[in-house]
């Protein structure tokens, strides 16, 4: 699995890939002897999509199905596309869906929640869901609707606990152009910058990465504003900051938060934070957030596993390192683990976008992430996938 996005996972010492088809899974499943747990590649952007010593269930070649319902409101798409082809053949058919701000990941940016930079506007990717296919761990099959019942609630969420999910159905919306802007200023802005954006409507929205000595920003917005210029669709989104290259081969890992609006307090923050930045042990080492609020708001707290429906910023931190230096990554790590400290003042929830279960603050992230739900969570996690063929809970 050498080709895969994320380059951890690519230099991983697997012990087998298996790329099966739908049909298989329930057997492959029931009869699973090998090494637990199994890992899973839809879009291959995870560090735990594929591991040392473990084997991985590669659903890119057989999970590549994508059906526009009849009346063009739905999409039937496979687990094994990413987001961006799916964008990509929606805007040929004039159509689109809520998406994120990279096309790199497959179904587990829908399943562990889906924001973007219409979210405010839209929702999340969870609360487009109309059905979710697939096999829990313990190979039974499975096609769910939305319903209260804890199984369907916890797969928008948490599914990559419980099953395998081989397709899902999603609402499609009608392309429409969006309206960006890039930003760049020193973080003493960048206060600022979070106040101005709570005060917009929810048509609008802020995206920042902070990297070195310069916060990089864009605006996304529903409507024309000055300085906006015209793209097509959330399929033409320009990344969100420069990426400088180098030459090194990196591994990272990304922890991602959650919380409410907070401008002063971000503001007060940001002196400890530009301390910690100008200390980070690696170049690419990074913060950045995305803006949430609005419609995400409005969906109950009980409807899923997505619990932290009041969060109006999502940061995430991401520690890197070259490739094979293990010292590098305890300091990389140590780091990640200080900037997570300092900002649970504003964001005292987890958003589980990637596993850790191979790191020591995998616990404290799931009672961070689903709080008293995690109990319930473990006893379907006990029913549904008793062998422990996925992940921990």
């Amino acid at each position: 699995m050498s080709d895969l996005f994320n380059l951890q996972a690519a230099d991983a010492a697997i012990a087998g890939v298996i790329s099966p088809q739908a049909d298989d899974l329930p057997s492959l499943l029931q009869a699973w002897s090998g090494p637990r747990p199994l890992r899973v590649c839809s879009g291959g952007t995870s560090s735990r999509c594929a591991v040392d010593g473990c084997w991985s269930l590669d659903l890119r070649p057989g999970f590549q199905d994508l059906t526009l319902s009849p009346d063009r409101t739905t999409v039937r798409v496979g687990a094994g596309r990413t987001m961006g082809s799916l964008l990509e053949v929606l805007a040929a058919e004039g159509l689109t869906i809520t998406a994120g701000l990279s096309g790199h990941p497959g179904m587990g940016y829908v399943l562990t929640g889906g924001m973007g930079p219409l979210s405010r506007r839209r929702g999340l990717a969870i609360d487009q869901l109309s059905e979710i296919r697939g096999v829990w761990g313990n190979g039974r099959c499975f096609a769910l609707q939305p319903s209260d019942h804890p199984e369907w609630r916890a797969l928008c969420g948490a599914a990559p606990f419980l099953a395998i999910v081989t397709d899902v159905t999603l609402a499609c919306l009608p392309l429409t152009p969006l309206w960006v802007a890039r930003r760049s200023g020193p973080p003493e802005q960048l206060g600022e910058w979070i106040a101005e954006a709570e005060s917009w409507p929810d048509v609008q929205s802020l995206q920042w990465c902070w990297r070195g000595s310069e916060v990089q920003g864009l605006q996304v917005s529903l409507e024309p504003f000055e300085g906006g210029v015209p793209i097509a669709g959330q399929h033409q989104l320009p990344s969100l900051a420069s990426s400088p290259v180098d030459g090194n081969r990196r591994h990272g890992e990304v922890v991602g938060l959650l919380g409410p609006a907070a401008a002063a307090g971000w503001g007060r923050l940001v002196p400890d934070l530009t301390r910690l930045m100008r200390r980070s042990p690696d170049g690419f080492c990074s913060l950045s957030a995305q803006q949430l609020g609005g419609a995400t708001a409005r969906v109950p707290v009980d409807a899923s596993a997505f619990r932290h429906r009041d969060a109006v910023w999502k940061p995430w931190i991401t520690a890197v390192w070259s490739a094979g230096d293990s010292e590098a990554r305890e300091r990389s790590l140590a780091w990640l683990e200080e900037v997570w400290a300092l900002l649970q003042t504003v964001c005292p929830g987890v958003h589980l976008a990637q596993l850790h279960d191979h790191l020591p603050f995998h616990q404290r992230e799931l009672e961070l992430a689903f709080g008293p739900w995690l109990s319930e969570l473990r006893l379907l996690k006990a029913r549904l996938d008793p062998a422990g063929n996925l992940p921990q809970l």
